[in-house]
């Protein structure tokens, strides 16, 4: 016992003896390897520690790589050191050889595990005091996220981007901000593109804010790939992709409710590759001599009604709900034959959309096009006798030549002048645009190795880059992600538009994007892009430089069912606006205690006379209880709910004005 309080009063005295704010490097996860994208931010990290002497840590194992690895790169030691338990992290000696370390390295893992077993203990001090006295603390993958003042805590459930996006209160969110917080106003994600996590990133800072009542700076760091903060708080990104910061601005507006998508408007994005720099402060952004401008193409489009439907499943296509049903009630007869145009010899896909049609009653042919038939008279006459068209299982990297200065083309192009409708299913979606990101499926590496491709698509759409399927296929996430933003880049365009399987897109010839489906689309829009640049390090076992881009100023919509985006103003229709509700008008706190059983008390601050509506909703936002709903005078209040008769599980109090919303978690357990 003494000896523990001699350490914290050393540790007191270092507070005390004022030394300069530390460095951060936050690493995006990935293997690390000699001579490799990691080198560069690695050697950061020994650089910024004074006295070069690094200490690897860990809850359950030890590195066999990593110390050895700092060696390498000019450490005067490195050490592993595991801290398993709370016993162990207030254990004198465990703080002593922290304290004697200048440099501290995270490794990976759960998050969790890091704040349940290190929080408020001796090791946390201790770490706390090496960072004041000017050393420097790096972390990789849930290494990186506890570092950050709030963190995604991972103790309900990693969250699974497409459940974010889908119902952002219910997809196990959950935060903590009273564990190192080394960079301040910040939320830090990890393995960012390489597992679709841009729309769980723009959830959670929506959850948050409707949670705290402000808003906080997104940080999603791909994978080999670091953000350098030094001890003024400039940030320099390194390695062989992008850090993403997204940050609200006074246009952004958003919508969320228990059991609903999310919806959201202008919020900022800045994509970052390896030489730039910015301040996370205040979001100043140093582009490296490498960028140049962005001069994006305008948008035009077809006459002809489109549909764009982002799921490769024929069953989620003929479903009730489906994209078929949508495209057979824009044709302008019950009469009229429909095109089903796919590459010649495929039979699946063509064959369920063929049955759909015909127990519709609807006529159709199958037009199998490939370098053989593309001047086909006979083909370019059937062509020329359907009214609609369906695209589905073509080959990306051929479909544009089809019907390119061809008979086939000529015909086509004549019936989308009669404003035909037009279906693309599947990854036939990207070729609906005049630009086409391939290798999106035939190689699961692709965008790490720098093997996707820019091809040409049937332009029924200018100036918007489509990416389908961005979470049917775990495999692509990372093609899907990475290769968007890397063919909006490549392409000029001034928009990019991601859709997930379920969910389908109509786009009308006045420019109105209209969403029906499960998961929100997510609609980047380029236009205001001051800086553009792409990935440099290729390593030597990489073909290419990684796919992906630098793209400052981008702002990011999210669009749910039944509402629809603008492309002419570059806004969404139908967003209702949140305003942040100022803590001292309207606060709802957060209940206690909580977990709780069987009953949990909740407090509210009013500042002025309003109705007011405080509700229980379960997981599926099924509103369970109504605790209070009448006008109330400006004062705090207290209310209890009583869970007796429910079962365990995570429920949510909203309390709602006519101005602002607040929305707290509840987790009842028996």
């Amino acid at each position: 016992m003494r000896a523990a309080i001699r350490v914290a009063a050393a540790l007191a005295l270092f507070a005390r003896m004022g030394f300069g704010q530390g460095s951060v490097l936050l690493v995006g996860g990935g293997s690390e390897d000699y001579n490799d994208w990691s080198d560069a931010p690695y050697r950061w990290l020994v650089q910024h520690a004074p006295n070069g002497h690094i200490l690897v840590l860990h809850y359950s194992t030890a590195s066999t790589f990593l110390p050895g690895y700092f060696q390498w790169l000019g450490a005067a030691s490195a050490t592993n050191l595991i801290i398993p338990s709370s016993v162990s992290a207030n254990d004198t000696n465990t703080a002593k050889a922290i304290l004697a370390c200048d440099g501290i390295f995270l490794r990976g893992g759960d998050q969790w595990q890091y704040i349940s077993l290190w929080r408020g203990t001796l090791a946390e001090t201790a770490l706390r005091q090496v960072f004041q006295r000017g050393g420097v603390i790096g972390g990789t993958s849930a290494g990186m996220a506890v570092l950050s003042q709030v963190i995604v805590d991972a103790r309900i459930t990693s969250v699974d981007p497409r459940d974010a996006l889908r119902n952002p209160l219910s997809s196990g969110m959950s935060f903590t901000e009273n564990f190192l917080g080394f960079v301040p106003g910040v939320l830090g994600d990890t393995h960012f593109f390489e597992r679709g996590r841009l729309g769980r990133l723009m959830a959670m800072l929506c959850v948050y804010r409707e949670q705290n009542g402000r808003w906080i700076t997104g940080v999603g760091v791909d994978y080999s790939t670091a953000l350098a903060v030094d001890s003024s708080g400039e940030a320099q990104v390194m390695g062989a992709g992008t850090v993403t910061v997204l940050r609200a601005t006074a246009g952004t507006t958003y919508s969320i409710a228990p059991g609903s998508p999310l919806a959201m408007s202008n919020l900022r994005m800045d994509m970052l590759t390896s030489g730039y720099q910015v301040n996370l402060s205040s979001g100043e952004i140093l582009p490296p001599a490498t960028a140049r401008p962005f001069s994006p193409d305008e948008v035009h489009l077809s006459a002809s009604p489109l549909i764009l439907d982002g799921s490769g499943s024929a069953a989620v296509w003929t479903g009730a709900a489906g994209s078929l049903n949508h495209f057979v009630g824009a044709l302008s007869s019950p009469g009229d034959t429909v095109g089903v145009i796919s590459r010649a010899g495929s039979t699946s896909g063509p064959a369920s959309v063929g049955a759909f049609l015909s127990a519709r009653g609807v006529a159709w042919r199958q037009l199998g096009v490939s370098d053989g038939t593309k001047n086909d008279p006979a083909l370019a006459s059937l062509c020329g006798g359907c009214r609609g068209f369906v695209f589905v299982s073509n080959s990306a990297e051929s479909l544009a030549g089809f019907f390119t200065s061809t008979l086939l083309g000529a015909s086509f192009s004549r019936q989308l002048q009669n404003n035909s409708p037009v279906l693309m299913l599947s990854s036939d979606c990207s070729l609906a645009a005049d630009t086409a990101v391939g290798g999106i499926e035939s190689d699961a590496d692709g965008a790490y190795d720098g093997t996707l491709t820019l091809l040409n698509g049937l332009g029924l759409v200018r100036g918007i880059e489509i990416m389908p399927r961005i979470y049917e296929n775990a495999d692509s996430i990372d093609n899907r992600f990475s290769g968007l933003f890397w063919g909006l880049g490549k392409s000029r365009a001034s928009y990019g538009l991601l859709l997930d399987g379920g969910t389908y897109a109509g786009v009308s010839s006045a420019g109105i994007l209209s969403i029906s489906g499960a998961t929100p689309a997510i609609v980047v829009d380029a236009r205001g892009v001051t800086s553009l640049d792409f990935p440099s390090f290729r390593a030597s076992v990489r073909y290419n430089p990684r796919a992906g881009a630098a793209l400052v100023g981008a702002a990011l919509h999210v669009v749910r069912d039944a509402q629809s985006f603008d492309f002419a103003s570059g806004e969404p229709l139908g967003v209702r606006s949140v305003p942040p509700a100022p803590s001292e008008d309207f606060f709802l706190s957060q209940s206690y205690p909580n977990p709780f059983n069987p009953a949990t008390r909740l407090q509210f601050r009013i500042a002025r006379h309003q109705p007011v509506r405080l509700s229980v909703y379960d997981l599926t936002g099924k509103e369970i209880a109504t605790l209070l709903d009448r006008p109330v005078d400006p004062g705090t209040y207290s209310v209890t709910f009583d869970g007796s008769g429910l079962a365990s599980g995570v429920y949510f109090c909203r309390l709602v004005s006519p101005l602002y919303a607040q929305t707290r978690k509840l987790i009842l357990i028996r």
